[in-house]
């Protein structure tokens, strides 16, 4: 025998994955993990498992690397979840690691009583894990094998969201060396023939980036031999930088414009969901080339694409074969500034605006962003513009409110980080101010209190529906957070929003502004108004 535990086991491997930071929450069952010594990474210890898995998956976005959270058994790992199916639907990288109960009380089909039982704790994560994910463990073997699943798989798909679950008495077992396996897909021939054609005769081609072209090389280089305008998707924002980035979401009418003008889009690594084309409302132009390394669901969602099933790793071998094309508009990124500037003169965008410049100025480009489902986020996530690729975080894949706070944990693991939060959605995650200070994280929260569920209150506006369950207690935030021991600054105007981003800094810190601000386009219930006439 080695003296070496599965425990220890699982985290060397992490480590020669390049992992250096995991988070968890310690429990009776696995334990085993916090004993483990050595070259592992470190365990940020949070307060509740589902702040565990949005930490996880907010270094993920982050870094592009594999997140991971240690989960304990039955409601430790049912804790996390929600947060697990925000990054499956976000085609993040995540892996939760969970203790289930030992298999030497365990009789299957019979819930015997034992602490934290359940029947089959991996069906909890099988309708969101990656296919061959949600993998129960029974042997050591197994479960290092398990990794090697989820490490392939995440290869070959560019994401994965993975489960696995492993009997309390094998975590605490010394075992023999491990026999692993690992598989790595052979790159495959793409026939780029057809998409030639089509960008080849095209003369008004836009493209659109999606956020799976976050982790390919060679966008840069597609991009600048097309000299085409770009559009982002949430998640696409900052992949490219550039005066070619338009800057407006296809929600207003310069971006709405803008497809109407073109006679291509070439969508890459996108699946042109519901809330980013506005339940397919947007108007697409006669020919759409997509490229992507799933076929579903873009070719539901958009069933006239010509679609190039592969890796965007491979985009170099197009983009070698295309003719340089002259820009047909001089400057895209100068609608993005009419709109903008539309929007200052609109008293439900100037506040909106006003927020994103500030940020814009004063945030340095190696900080990171995660925001909340929050109307502040709204903003921030189709309306800025980023300078580099996994800067902004937003959980637009499911939706989860919540997710700006815990996530940013994550990311500041990595880089001091702004997390943009509502007063609805931080008290999800409330005791994570705890373990940010316990950390010393990196973490400003600029908190934008309205006084409750700000959007929900619009969509009962809009409905016409009354008022209920959105207007919350309000507490003392500056005492609540003195206590914490984090420096609080309160704004009176959204003008000083800049000056406090740069005095806090790289500290823990807490900074906030009570107001109202109007929802954007890229908000549902907004969807069905009439587009006004755009300034081009």
């Amino acid at each position: 025998m080695t003296g070496r535990t599965l425990a220890q086991a699982i985290l060397e491997r992490l480590a020669d994955l390049g992992i250096d930071q995991v988070f968890g929450l310690p429990g009776v069952h696995n334990l085993a993990f916090w004993e483990c010594e050595g070259a592992i990474p470190a365990i940020c210890g949070v307060r509740h498992e589902q702040s565990a898995a949005y930490a996880a998956d907010g270094l993920a976005r982050a870094t592009g690397r594999l997140g991971v959270a240690l989960t304990t058994t039955g409601p430790g790992a049912a804790n996390a979840v929600a947060a697990f199916g925000e990054a499956a639907m976000s085609h993040s990288r995540i892996l939760i690691i969970s203790s289930e109960v030992s298999s030497l009380l365990k009789v299957d089909g019979v819930n015997r009583g034992i602490l934290h039982e359940m029947n089959d704790q991996a069906q909890l994560f099988a309708p969101l894990a990656s296919p061959g994910c949600a993998i129960s463990a029974q042997t050591p073997d197994a479960a290092l094998n398990a990794i090697e699943t989820v490490i392939n798989y995440m290869k070959t798909h560019d994401e994965v969201a993975g489960y696995i679950g492993i009997p309390s008495n094998l975590l605490a077992q010394e075992i023999a060396a491990p026999s692993i396996r690992s598989e790595v897909k052979p790159e495959s021939n793409v026939d780029w023939s057809s998409a030639l054609a089509l960008i080849e005769q095209s003369e008004r081609p836009v493209v659109y980036l999606g956020g799976g072209a976050a982790n390919a090389t060679g966008i840069s280089n597609f991009v600048t031999k097309l000299n085409a305008p770009i559009l982002t998707s949430f998640a696409g924002n900052g992949v490219h930088a550039s005066d070619l980035v338009v800057g407006a979401p296809l929600h207003e009418p310069e971006g709405h414009q803008l497809l109407l003008d073109a006679d291509l889009l070439v969508m890459l690594g996108t699946d042109f969901d519901g809330m980013n084309s506005r339940n397919w409302q947007a108007p697409l132009p006669k020919n759409v080339l997509a490229v992507n390394i799933h076929e579903q669901p873009i070719s539901t969602n958009v069933p006239q694409a010509h679609l190039v099933n592969a890796p965007l790793q491979q985009l170099q071998k197009l983009t070698d074969l295309i003719s340089p094309k002259k820009r047909w508009i001089e400057s895209p990124s100068a609608i993005g500034n009419q709109m903008r500037e539309r929007l200052r003169n609109d008293e439900r965008g100037s506040l909106g605006i006003k927020m994103i410049e500030q940020i814009e100025h004063a945030w340095p480009t190696d900080g990171n962003i995660v925001v909340d489902m929050t109307i502040g986020g709204y903003w921030m996530a189709g309306y800025s513009v980023q300078p580099r690729s996994r800067r902004l975080a937003y959980p637009v894949g499911w939706g989860t409110l919540g997710f700006g706070f815990p996530a940013a944990i994550g990311a500041a693991s990595v880089a001091p980080t702004l997390s943009l939060c509502g007063d609805g959605g931080l008290m999800f995650a409330l005791g994570e101010l705890a373990t940010i200070r316990q950390e010393n994280l990196p973490l400003t929260l600029l908190l934008i209190d309205d006084g409750g569920y700000g959007m929900l209150r619009f969509d009962q506006q809009v409905f016409g529906h009354h008022e209920r369950g959105v207007d919350l207690f309000t507490p003392q935030w500056e005492s609540m957070f003195a206590a914490f021991e984090f420096p609080v600054t309160t704004l009176t105007n959204m003008d000083e929003l800049g000056a406090a981003l740069t005095a806090n800094y790289g500290r823990p810190s807490v900074i906030i502004y009570r107001g109202v601000m109007h929802p954007p386009r890229t908000t549902s219930p907004r969807w069905r108004e009439p587009l006004p006439t755009s300034s081009r």
